[in-house]
């Protein structure tokens, strides 16, 4: 497992960097630096996907608080050297991480021993992670720097992985990266079956979803799809499979449908895709704002979480939920909103 893990992050890292090296005119300190931060995040990232590791980890973090957060001040250490070094060292900037990646660390400290369900530390932990990325709170800082990603996204990942498996001690979140034949099997009907069922009858017929003029080339189709599973997938389904699916699934007795715990997680996942800028729209006038409400996406997100959470649910890992999200947004980036 480990050696899995370690050559398909070299191989992520060695892809990730041709692709922005091969977009800078000149290769000066910032890109450089940011590449190897971007691998250092990735490989941290991903080292917890293995049990050796998760496993040591959480000796070390039984000792006291203070190992408990160690490696997040090591996070944030670093991120301060980034900022200083794209030039966006601010008082905001300096407070805004240690927010973000200490608060729920301490919430989920305190809640280390109870029983794997929703609990109000949870939920708090939850919200922080989710609305200070969503919200833009966090410093807007790309890695490497103008064409890269966001570099909190790697922040979060690290954060919200460790905060979570480490600190909480969650078993059942199913992170790990080695596909078996089940994820694949699940991650290839429930494509089809969202396809053929909903999205392209829902998508026409509303005009959400319009046939490209031109496709890109074909090469970038494998590429588009790793880049979605890695920032897109892998992020939302760890927060909405393997975080709110999982513990709102552990306050159902056992002998109960996980149907309810499937609907809601469904519905949250669809409007938290509410703030997309993609027509058609829905007006509503409600606390006194405007609100444009793509009421569509909505549906359609509502529906294809349905399927990610059977997903997990089948195989009680995050990584067929995961590798169906990609396919999902792959299909719909590369055919059909090539911009």
């Amino acid at each position: 497992m480990m050696r899995f893990n370690f050559f398909f992050v070299l191989a992520v890292v060695v892809i990730f960097s041709v692709l922005q090296l091969s977009q800078v005119e000149t290769i000066d300190v910032q890109t450089i630096a940011g590449l190897i931060l971007f691998a250092l995040l990735m490989f941290s990232f991903m080292g917890m996907a293995d049990t050796h590791v998760v496993n040591q980890l959480r000796q070390r973090c039984r000792r006291n608080l203070l190992y408990a957060l160690a490696p997040l001040a090591v996070l944030y250490t670093l991120t301060i050297a980034y900022l200083a070094l794209v030039g966006q060292m601010t008082t905001g900037n300096l407070i805004t991480p240690l927010i973000y990646l200490f608060l729920p660390a301490l919430l989920l400290w305190q809640d280390r021993r109870s029983p794997e369900y929703l609990t109000w530390q949870n939920l708090a932990a939850i919200l922080i992670v989710w609305f200070f990325i969503e919200l833009g709170l966090v410093p807007q800082a790309d890695i490497p720097p103008e064409k890269g990603i966001s570099f909190f996204l790697l922040i979060a990942l690290n954060s919200i992985i460790y905060s979570f498996v480490i600190i909480r001690g969650l078993d059942s979140v199913g992170f790990r990266l080695r596909p078996n034949l089940d994820d694949w099997k699940y991650a290839c009907i429930y494509l089809g079956l969202f396809i053929a069922f909903f999205a392209i009858p829902i998508g026409f017929s509303t005009s959400f979803i319009r046939q490209s003029a031109e496709l890109r080339a074909a090469w970038q189709f494998p590429v588009i799809l790793l880049g979605i599973f890695l920032f897109t997938g892998l992020p939302e389904e760890i927060l909405f499979r393997g975080l709110i699916h999982n513990l709102l699934a552990g306050r159902l007795k056992k002998d109960q449908s996980e149907l309810p715990v499937l609907l809601i997680s469904s519905i949250i996942f669809g409007l938290a895709h509410i703030n997309n800028s993609d027509p058609p729209y829905i007006f509503v006038h409600l606390f006194g704002i405007d609100w444009s409400i793509p009421w569509a996406y909505v549906i359609l997100a509502s529906i294809a979480g349905w399927f990610y959470g059977l997903a997990y649910i089948r195989t009680g890992s995050i990584l067929a939920p995961a590798l169906l999200h990609a396919m999902v947004d792959g299909w719909w980036s590369y055919f059909f909103n090539p911009n």
